[in-house]
C-alpha cells in the first residue's frame, strides 16, 4: 500500500517528469446514447443527432476514467478534438465527476495523477504542448480543482 504525501515545491517537476500523461489517444468515443452525461461540458452541444463543439464543428467526444481516490470516486476526463477550434495542443478536456458535474475544464492535451495529495483527493498535471504544465490540486470545499503552480520542464 502507498500513502500520498504533500509535496514540497521542487518535487512537482518530477512529479510531472514521471507521470504517464494520458491523452485523447488513450480515450474511447462516447456513444451518441451517452449524450445525456455529457450535459455539463459546456463547450458540447447535441444536436440533430451530433455532437458539435463551440466552434460549430462536429466532433466525437473522447472519454477515460481517472483514479484520483476514493474521496472522489468516477471522475471522467473528457476530451473533444478540434485543433482549428482549441488551438496549439488540439483539444479541450473536461474532468466530470460520478454525478457529471464539471470539476475542472481548459484546453489541454493531456492529463496525468500525481502521488500528492489535497483534501484526500491526488493532485493532477495538465500540459498542452512544450514543455509547460500546471499542477491543480482538489479543493473539497468547493468541489473543483484549483491551480497550484506552473512547471517548466527542461527540454
Amino acid at each position: 500500500m502507498s500513502v500520498a504525501v504533500a509535496a514540497h515545491a521542487e518535487d512537482y517537476g518530477q512529479q510531472v517528469k514521471k507521470a504517464k500523461f494520458l491523452t485523447i489517444k488513450d480515450a474511447r468515443p462516447v456513444a451518441i446514447s451517452s449524450a445525456e452525461s455529457l450535459r455539463s461540458v459546456g463547450n458540447l452541444e447535441f444536436r440533430d443527432g451530433k455532437y458539435i463543439d463551440d466552434c460549430n464543428h462536429p466532433v466525437t467526444p473522447r472519454s477515460i476514467t481517472l483514479d484520483v481516490g476514493k474521496a472522489l470516486p468516477d471522475v471522467r476526463a473528457v476530451f473533444l478534438e478540434d485543433s482549428a477550434c482549441y488551438g496549439a495542443g488540439g483539444s479541450s478536456l473536461t474532468l466530470l465527476d460520478g454525478n457529471d458535474r464539471v470539476i475542472w475544464q481548459d484546453n489541454a492535451a493531456g492529463v496525468a495523477v500525481l502521488a500528492t495529495v489535497h483534501d484526500k483527493v491526488r493532485d493532477l498535471a495538465f500540459g498542452e504542448t512544450g514543455s509547460a504544465f500546471a499542477v491543480w490540486q482538489w479543493n473539497d470545499s468547493g468541489h473543483v480543482y484549483e491551480l497550484l503552480e506552473n512547471v517548466e520542464l527542461p527540454n
